[in-house]
């Protein structure tokens, strides 16, 4: 099977702190990953190199068959990412969700020189419908729910059609009926849609739902399996 992410020993940071130190991972295209860990691990540090928004300091990147050592790849494999965040406690601007979702397509398919079109707004539309979301097209996205906003997030990530969706950290600050809800949305997702998906979280989300599962510590990671899956959380 081809991989999807290919990291060999890569380091990364900012400025002189290294924050990822000869990492090597490799990670099968379709699959379902987890990366745990604690906050200042390097989990979203990760996902930026991943996703071309971090130049690495050393080593051999590649993402979807894409090398990330020079701006162009970098930017190339963007377009084929989708990206979900943990949850914006209160948007400041006033945007209705499927203009949100639209969003999700800009550098795509439309930007600054062109504008979008039919199949943008339809995409967007297909994108809300896969999330359960499209009764809420029409609403201010600042009179959402907390589940409701990351449901719209990740129509957004959608919308773009990727072949790699990563999440930072994607249930955080939502209640635990929500968490559990957003997550077996994802694998549903996941299992349809065919993409590979990455979660980095420092919360006990459904790991056994996983088909990896990292842990992230001193920027290397470190693969558990058998009982180590089992145990992550329990003590």
């Amino acid at each position: 099977m081809n991989a999807a992410v290919l990291l060999e020993r890569v380091s990364a940071g900012y400025g002189k702190t290294t924050v990822l130190d000869q990492l090597d991972v490799i990670i099968a295209e379709h699959s379902f990953v987890i990366v745990t860990g604690s906050n200042g691990s390097g989990k979203s540090t990760l996902l930026k190199v991943i996703c071309g928004v971090l130049a690495i300091h050393d080593g051999e990147a590649r993402v979807l068959d894409i090398s990330l050592t020079n701006p162009n790849g970098r930017r190339s494999v963007r377009r084929n990412i989708g990206y979900v965040s943990q949850i914006q406690h209160e948007p400041k601007i006033a945007l209705t969700v499927i203009e949100s979702v639209l969003l999700g397509r800009w550098g795509s398919s439309f930007s600054w020189l062109k504008r979008s079109n039919e199949q943008d707004m339809e995409k967007a539309e297909d994108a809300l419908r896969l999330t359960g979301a499209l009764d809420l097209a029409s609403r201010d996205i600042r009179s959402l729910s907390g589940g409701q906003r990351q449901k719209v997030t990740l129509a957004r990530a959608l919308a773009r059609s990727p072949s790699l969706l990563l999440m930072d950290e994607p249930t955080t600050y939502l209640d635990p009926e929500a968490k559990s809800d957003f997550m077996h949305l994802i694998r549903r997702l996941h299992e349809s849609l065919q993409f590979t998906a990455i979660i980095v979280t420092h919360e006990p989300i459904e790991r056994k739902r996983s088909d990896r599962l990292f842990s992230m510590r001193q920027g290397k990671l470190f693969e558990l399996t058998g009982e180590q899956r089992s145990h992550l959380w329990d003590r």
